[in-house]
């Protein structure tokens, strides 16, 4: 009824089927049929028909004063859902990443919408997404939410180093778990190499105990990348971890999130961390 009344205004405030016709995309007798469906169904008349035009009736002009202000108004709202003033941008991402190398993502897309409002949750665990809200989520390493869309924007090597003062030590910190890391002949070597194993489940807190030079660790290049002392590399094993941009509901991006991920994916051909390749640390 709601939309056959919008019918009715249309036609009663141009004077005409055909001009509404137009506006609307429909064609003069659908919008004729459909408001003759309408009179029925109020049980009067809405409009005078005659070969001049269309004029309300009493009737139909009292509907008119009533229903238009209400009608045309929620129209505008309903335009302007086609194209809707997004004032947020909700982001998630690891801690080391936006800290690090795409920290300058979030500095061009915040001069480039400087209204926009930016929520940003730098978090180094998988959270459920059902439970957060968000326009573009990054994630290293597997995926395993089937019901988001993503993107492939880079990856970034692990490998394991050792301060150059503690050569001969016997930890090895990991911060990541056993089924994160892709079992191989050298990994085992590796592991099989150091009498402690620690786990640690942060990986900015692994590589500041490596710093400290407690032991050697597993390090992606984001963390290698901070180390500001003397340290080398372990071994020949080497794993790399994919970079996803994650997002929700359509194939097709939103514009701001296509806006995001667009700099994301220069982000990632730009920078040697995010393209797989090892940081240079060598022994002093």
């Amino acid at each position: 009824m709601l939309d056959d009344l919008l019918l009715f205004v249309e036609v009663a405030r141009r004077g005409s089927f055909a001009k509404a016709a137009d506006a609307l995309g429909l064609s003069a007798p659908t919008i004729s049929k459909r408001i003759a469906t309408l009179e029925a169904r109020l049980g009067y008349s809405l409009l005078n028909r005659s070969a001049r035009g269309v004029l309300a009736t009493s009737h139909g002009q009292a509907v008119y004063e009533k229903m238009a202000p209400s009608l045309l108004a929620l129209q505008a709202d309903c335009t302007a859902l086609l194209s809707p003033q997004v004032s947020a941008f909700h982001l998630l991402c690891p801690q080391n990443l936006i800290n690090g190398p795409l920290y300058p993502v979030v500095e061009s897309f915040q001069r480039t919408h400087p209204d926009l409002v930016l929520h940003i949750e730098p978090d180094n665990t998988n959270v459920l997404l059902s439970q957060k809200r968000f326009d573009v989520i990054i994630r290293v390493g597997t995926l395993q939410d089937s019901n988001c869309y993503h993107t492939r924007i880079g990856e970034i090597a692990l490998k394991c180093v050792v301060p150059e003062q503690a050569k001969e030590t016997n930890t090895l910190f990991m911060p990541f778990k056993k089924e994160q890391i892709l079992d191989s002949a050298l990994w085992r070597d590796l592991v099989s190499r150091f009498d402690h194993h620690s786990y640690v489940g942060d990986i900015t807190l692994a590589r500041q105990m490596v710093a400290s030079g407690l032991g050697a660790a597993v390090l992606p290049m984001t963390e290698v990348a901070e180390l500001d002392k003397p340290f080398c590399y372990v071994g020949e094993w080497q794993h790399m971890r994919p970079v996803y941009a994650l997002w929700a509901n359509a194939q097709q991006p939103p514009p701001l999130t296509q806006a995001f991920i667009t700099l994301l994916r220069q982000a990632g051909q730009c920078s040697d961390v995010l393209r797989g390749n090892l940081v240079d640390v060598v022994s002093k």
